[in-house]
Parts: C-alpha cells; structure tokens; sequence
C-alpha cells in the first residue's frame, strides 16, 4: 500500500512539473495488455514510434502502448526509475548517470545511432568565431547533447567552455523559440525545427553529425522490476519498434509515413517531404532492428570520459548499461538475423 501511494505520488509530482498524457486509455484496448511509455516531446525524431502506433504494429504484436508526455530528461527518468512510467526513450546519458548511482533501469534497444541536429544561430553570426562570448541554449547542463557540443564547439571551431555561456532552454521546439526570441544566441535543433530556422533567415553553422559520426543520441530504456515481470511485452514492444523503422525506410509505403507524419506532427505536406527526404533517404538515424550501434555508444562513453566522469579512468564497457537479450529475442520472434 505504502509503495502505491508513493508512485501515486510521484505521478502527481510529475503533472505538477507540467506532464502532458497523450492516448490515455486505461483499460488498454480489447483486453491487449497495457505498455506505459514515456518520451519528452513529438518531434520528427519519434517518427518510427508514430508509424508503430498509427499502423498497430503494437497490437499486432499482442500489446497497448499508452503513451505519455512528461517535459525534461530529468523528470523522466524519475518516472522510469519509480517504475511509475517503466519503459521510456530518452538520451542514454541519463540512464547511464542513473545506473551509475545505483538505479534499477536499463538500456533495452536503440532509437537513434546517429544526431540530426545542426548548430543554428541568429542571422547577425556568420561563423564560429562570433559565437566567442555569446549565449547557447541547451537542454541541460550536464546531458549527453550538451557534452556533444561541447565537443562539435571544440572540434569545429577550437572553442573551450571559457569562450560561450550556456542557458538552459528546454527541448527543440523551445530551442527553436528562444533563438527566435533572442535570448539565446546560438542554439542546436533537429527537424523540423532546423528547417524552418534556415528558411527564416537564421544561420545554419554546422552540422553535429559532421564532427561527432556515430553517436547513440536516443535509446528506448525500462526499469529492471518491469523488464523481470513483464519480459514477454517489453519484448512485442521492440518487436513494433523494429517493424515501424523497417516499414519507415520501404519507399513503397512512402504516401502512409508522410501521412502520419502530417496527423500527428500537424505538419504540412511540404514540410513533411523535406523531412522525409532528409531523415528516411538520406540521413537514416533510425536503426532497422532496434539494436544499439556498438560503435555510436561507444562514442556516447568516450564523451562521458572525456568529460571528467570517470577521474582519469578508462570509460566502463557500455555492455554494462545494455540488455541486449531482449532486442536477440524479438529479432528471432520476427524471423530477422
């Protein structure tokens, strides 16, 4: 009783901090069990997630995903780590941080292996000698993205944390608003947000992906007591992640993944294109079965070490942080090598 009344809690705390709940339902559908899902924002990033749910590849596979908006990286580890919200996607930085202080959560398949975000600024810089003593908006202080500009920042155009200022803003569509609103200077967003920065006139400096390669930007994750409990969903849960990313990159279902674009993003159709043209035939971050990149998450700990998390010592192995079973199992289920 004691444990209830505390995840009743912790979901009240987390309404509270500004929780969003989409495709509430809570008998699930026809009697299909229930998968509670947590993700920071709908933004062009979750697309294979919104084909899984638009084209039922979740109930196909005996579940209900009952997806929720909870706003902040922080925020939504909590809500995985108190196993009120078990399985969610997220930076694997903050699982990692989490892991590392004791949580019972772990990394159960890739969502992106490569960043789709380009360094935007406001039309006045023009290279990245002006961002020298500018304000950059973040998400965070600490998080995986801030560690990758730190290091695009340093790569790109040999700039330290001595030389900018970092002003925590929020996600991309808040990125998006505070370069507009000029609080911040510069900033980093993916689509469709640099898009429409560049068409509105602000400048496009770089792109990550060009000084980071490979890098596991987004992972799905769950607590241990759910994986253990519920093994047998976490896995139908993957295997609808792992049709959506294969049916998203088959040119003949390109009419339907815009479409679904357009519903749920309530995009146009031109921005939709762009998108698609960007993400789905050239770009591709999305992996076509849910596994998580060796190499990129290699990156995402040669950051972290970088970075000073681990006092000079060799970054632990990431296989530390990764159930790969789980990800094994719905391959075979599905037939896939």
């Amino acid at each position: 009783m004691r444990q209830t009344k505390m995840k009743g809690f912790i979901l009240f705390g987390l309404l509270a901090l500004g929780a969003v709940f989409t495709r509430l339902s809570l008998a699930g559908e026809a009697g299909l069990p229930t998968v509670r899902f947590v993700q920071s924002g709908r933004t062009a990033s979750s697309w294979p997630l919104f084909v899984a749910e638009e084209k039922r590849f979740f109930q196909k596979n005996g579940i209900y995903l009952e997806e929720i908006i909870v706003r902040g990286g922080t925020n939504m580890t909590r809500a995985v780590l108190s196993n009120t919200i078990p399985v969610g996607r997220i930076n694997p930085d903050y699982v990692i941080d989490a892991r590392e202080k004791g949580a019972k959560i772990k990394i159960i398949s890739g969502a992106l292996e490569k960043i789709p975000y380009d360094l935007m600024a406001r039309s006045e810089i023009k290279s990245g000698a002006n961002i020298k003593g500018k304000v950059i908006g973040v998400d965070s202080l600490t998080g995986g993205t801030t560690l990758m500009i730190k290091e695009v920042l340093e790569k790109a155009y040999k700039l330290t944390d001595k030389d900018y200022q970092f002003l925590v803003v929020g996600t991309s569509p808040d990125r998006y608003a505070a370069l507009k609103g000029g609080a911040v200077a510069v900033t980093f967003m993916g689509p469709p947000f640099n898009l429409r920065a560049a068409k509105e006139g602000f400048t496009k400096l770089t792109t990550f992906h060009e000084y980071l390669g490979p890098i596991q930007f987004a992972v799905e994750f769950a607590h241990e007591d759910y994986i253990r409990s519920n093994r047998a969903e976490v896995v139908k849960f993957i295997k609808g992640m792992i049709e959506a990313q294969r049916f998203i990159y088959d040119p003949k279902n390109k009419e339907d993944v815009i479409g679904i674009y357009v519903k749920i993003l309530k995009s146009t159709r031109e921005a939709a294109e762009i998108d698609y043209r960007f993400l789905v035939d050239e770009f591709k971050p999305w992996p076509t079965d849910s596994s998580v990149n060796k190499q990129a998450i290699e990156k995402t700990m040669e950051l972290r070490a970088k970075a000073g998390k681990y006092e000079g010592k060799k970054a632990p192995p990431y296989t530390q942080y990764v159930d790969t079973s789980l990800v094994e199992e719905a391959k075979r289920q599905l037939g896939l090598k």
